[in-house]
């Protein structure tokens, strides 16, 4: 099953788009040559497996991985290979990154999968009149938690709600996922939008009939976290 990589981290103050982009890139080409000897019967390029960088709109010391994975299982192999600990010991990452420890602990980075293909071939652009998400000038990505008991409706809600977005975003796209690697109780579910800009969401959508749904699957969910990113690399 293919699976959508979700890392969320934090730079120091005044990082520049440039100084993660020749960091990143680097670190890009390493994982590219790792998957092409581990995985040599599948595409390995960048653009093959949606790799991508976004930066916070609202803090821009919060960055955004992204990576389709054929597992969650294949991801973990990477992070434990020599070639991630080798590219991230001899490069200036680890003076670029804030965070501190393992993922999802105190201080550490925000790790999870989603359980579809988000940004990927799959969910591309469906025809010359739409734009994919890793085309769009912002994407807003909103995380729901919800209570085991209520998974089933909130998803049935989130699906309705997502074909009801669409009608206000297009010609950009939306996506929803939920979070196969969730240790805490519950269920997380993550809903990604294009938009042209920040104000496209959080005031031409919220002004729309549409919105409606939307406040329904937030009332459900125990609570929801919004934010916008931008795409850099």
């Amino acid at each position: 099953m293919t699976v959508t990589e979700i890392a969320i981290l934090r730079v120091h103050t005044g990082v520049t788009d440039s100084t993660l982009r020749d960091n990143l890139s680097g670190a890009i080409t390493v994982q590219d040559a790792w998957h092409a000897r581990a995985f040599p019967d599948r595409p390995s390029s960048a653009s093959a497996r949606a790799v991508a960088s976004f930066r916070g709109i609202d803090d821009e010391t919060q960055i955004l991985l992204t990576t389709s994975w054929g597992s969650v299982e294949e991801h973990w192999a990477w992070i434990l290979s020599d070639d991630n600990k080798q590219q991230m010991e001899g490069t200036n990452l680890t003076n670029i990154i804030a965070n501190e420890g393992p993922p999802n602990q105190p201080g550490g980075l925000v790790l999870f999968h989603l359980d579809t293909d988000i940004f990927g071939s799959s969910h591309a652009a469906t025809s010359k009149d739409t734009i994919a998400l890793l085309h769009s000038p912002v994407i807003s990505v909103e995380q729901f938690s919800v209570d085991t008991e209520k998974k089933e409706s909130f998803a049935a809600t989130l699906e309705k709600v997502r074909a009801s977005m669409e009608k206000v975003v297009h010609p950009h796209l939306v996506r929803s996922g939920r979070s196969v690697d969730r240790e805490a109780e519950g269920e997380e579910f993550v809903l990604v939008s294009g938009w042209s800009c920040v104000e496209s969401h959080t005031q031409q959508f919220a002004a729309s009939s549409e919105s409606f749904l939307y406040s329904q699957i937030a009332g459900i969910a125990s609570s929801v976290e919004t934010r916008h990113y931008r795409r850099f690399l």
